[in-house]
């Protein structure tokens, strides 16, 4: 193995040669809450690949309205598809959860991407993981009510930050994920409350049973699973949480 022993999946998906060759170009990170690292049609000079903490994808439309797109945690990356591309980036891109990240220039990751075929396969695996969840995301958000849909989405959120148990998700971002208004996250969190299925203070969530989140989470949250066992064995996404972290 690489000295270097990453919890990203998408690094822990490389080869050691891969692994042993990039390793020199890759810098860790601090995310810090409330950062932007990107604004939409902005260049991409690093990509970034999460180790703990959890970035958002967000669209941000003329009249000032906002809608959180996907969740980036250690599961993939941000900027590791358009640094092979375009070279810019079309969503805003801020820290929800603070943690750390490993980044690495554009450069040397193309240049790392074009020599490798192994690598070239990592990341096409990944990039078909996401279109699969895109394409499953419209679905959900469509076809499911808000509140198995929130169960849902702090289950992801908890898995892909890598498994805090007390997250500091805000009610707008709450609200942006999920599409609905203040108001309604409000109501949703404080009804799981009651039933003892989280701690909800002003600004984060503390999940108290997630047995009981999994039970009234929607069918998108196995069908997710199922994704990425067949996509990406080597996923965090539905693993139980470590422990010690808070």
């Amino acid at each position: 193995m690489a000295k270097l022993a990453p919890d990203n999946a998408l690094l822990r998906s490389l080869s050691k040669a891969d692994l042993d060759k990039l390793e020199p170009h890759l810098q860790l990170f601090d995310l810090k809450t409330g950062a932007t690292l990107y604004e939409m049609g902005d260049p991409v000079e690093w990509v970034y690949l999460p180790e703990v903490g959890l970035l958002s994808l967000i669209i941000m439309m003329e009249s000032g309205e906002a809608i959180e797109t996907s969740i980036v945690g250690r599961e993939g990356g941000v900027g590791f598809i358009e640094a092979l591309g375009s070279g810019k980036i079309f969503s805003r891109v801020i820290v929800q959860v603070p943690g750390k990240a490993y980044r690495v220039h554009a450069k040397p990751y193309r240049e790392a991407f074009d020599a490798s075929a192994t690598m070239r396969k990592a990341v096409q695996q990944q990039i078909e993981l996401l279109q699969a969840e895109g394409r499953q995301a419209i679905a959900c958000h469509s076809l499911h009510e808000v509140k198995p849909r929130f169960n849902r989405w702090l289950l992801e959120c908890q898995d892909l930050a890598g498994g805090m148990k007390v997250m500091p998700l805000k009610q707008e971002f709450l609200a942006v994920m999920l599409g609905v208004t203040r108001t309604t996250v409000t109501r949703i969190a404080l009804d799981a409350q009651k039933r003892g299925l989280l701690k909800y203070v002003r600004g984060s969530v503390e999940i108290l049973d997630r047995a009981g989140l999994e039970k009234g989470a929607c069918e998108c949250r196995a069908s997710v699973q199922h994704l990425r066992r067949e996509l990406e064995p080597g996923s965090v996404l539905g693993c139980r949480p470590k422990s010690g972290k808070s």
